[in-house]
């Protein structure tokens, strides 16, 4: 009896060592931590992005020894399920010390799901070489809020988006959608595209989220990205025009206290790394946004058709980049005396241009309408200029 006794306890230690559990939570704060997307998951073949943001294609996942089951649980994500099961055969510790690494390489397939993504815990059940991974997840936006969401972009889409438009009036029009029909949440209270077209208010992830949904089904290639300004931790979106990267950010574009009505600002809107550098901050690699998009659109007017041509001057007036051509730049003071006496001498009632010298402008005015071989009363107004140490400004004359 005792030998039988024994054989069953060693038995029972047997089993006890095959089978094991391993419970893991991770909670991601109010900006998750993907790096780098891929197109939605397809058990048949995917689209990797590389972090050059160039495509290749995969066929079924089996080139790395987590492929699939990184597929895997990316589908459950992006399918907004709360609980959900894969398996996965292979050696347990091995799983168990990369568990992490190959959930967060999965949220990687989808910046929407991943930017929703409250937090997640995963259980691992092991016996032998074989393991189920099990995740409960809680997400900001339920599937059915983000099915609104999509029903809305949608018909908003239809509205913006006429034939015939292209890939840089889209971005345009959904830039100046998302800025004059959401407000900054100052609460810092609701994050999700959802909240941001029922409520009219979102946080910057609210923004990022929307934009990347509204970008998307206008058939851009988008991303969220994530980093730090003065304020804390920011997100903003990066979108892709004739194969070139820019930064696009659109909570920035939407400054708090902006009247109604107020002209659309356009200081963040397609940005190179050095140009959205000067006040943001990351450390993920993105895709390298090099390119100023201002050349871009000179090199449309100069290389383009009539109607390429036509479209680029449009676009730069709109978006203001036309302050930044030669003959609508002052540089310096000896500049500035030489273009109001101009003026004077025309008689023109105003005039405006880009003064390159934004500290020294004020003395620099007042200078220049004392050595004025007219006396002439006048009224100015400037403001900054993004991307650089400069002004718009705008004078009105007053002849005696």
């Amino acid at each position: 009896m005792r030998n039988v006794t024994s054989r069953l306890l060693v038995l029972a230690i047997i089993i006890l060592a095959a089978y094991s559990l391993e419970l893991k939570l991770d909670l991601f704060p109010s900006i998750s931590d993907p790096d780098e997307p891929v197109a939605a998951v397809s058990k048949q073949q995917v689209k990797l992005n590389t972090l050059d943001g160039t495509v290749k294609e995969s066929s079924v996942a089996g080139e790395g020894p987590y492929d699939k089951l990184e597929l895997e649980l990316a589908a459950g994500f992006q399918a907004r399920s709360g609980q959900f099961s894969v398996t996965y055969t292979g050696n347990r510790k091995q799983l168990s010390d990369n568990m992490t690494d190959i959930i967060r390489s999965a949220l990687m397939h989808d910046d929407y799901s991943a930017y929703i993504l409250e937090s997640y815990l995963y259980t691992i059940r092991s016996w032998g070489n074989k393991s189920t991974i099990a995740i409960e997840a809680k997400f900001r936006e339920t599937k059915e809020q983000s099915a609104e969401v999509d029903a809305h972009v949608e018909a908003t889409l239809a509205k913006l988006i006429t034939p015939g438009m292209n890939d840089h009036e889209k971005v345009k029009v959904i830039h100046d959608w998302i800025v004059t029909h959401v407000e900054y949440d100052q609460s810092l209270s609701y994050y999700t595209a959802y909240e941001a077209i029922t409520l009219g208010t979102a946080v910057c992830q609210g923004y990022s989220l929307l934009g990347y949904r509204m970008l998307e089904k206008a058939g851009l290639e988008v991303r969220i990205a994530e980093g730090t300004v003065n304020t804390g931790e920011h997100a903003w979106n990066m979108v892709k025009l004739d194969g070139i990267w820019y930064h696009l950010d659109l909570t920035w574009d939407d400054p708090v206290g902006a009247e109604p009505g107020s002209p659309i600002r356009y200081s963040y809107y397609l940005k190179t790394d050095e140009e959205l550098r000067l006040d943001h901050g990351w450390t993920r690699e993105y895709p390298a946004a090099e390119n100023v998009y201002a050349d871009a659109l000179q090199a449309m007017e100069n290389g383009g058709n009539g109607e390429q041509a036509r479209l680029a001057a449009k676009l730069k007036l709109a978006i203001g980049l036309h302050w930044l051509e030669e003959k609508n730049t002052v540089r310096g003071k000896d500049a500035l005396k030489t273009t109001i006496a101009g003026a004077i001498h025309d008689g023109a009632g105003s005039l405006q241009f880009r003064y390159t010298d934004a500290d020294g402008f004020p003395a620099a005015l007042k200078e220049a309408f004392d050595d004025a071989p007219v006396a002439v009363g006048y009224r100015a107004s400037y403001e900054p200029y993004a991307g650089d140490d400069s002004l718009i400004v705008n004078i009105q004359l007053e002849y005696p």
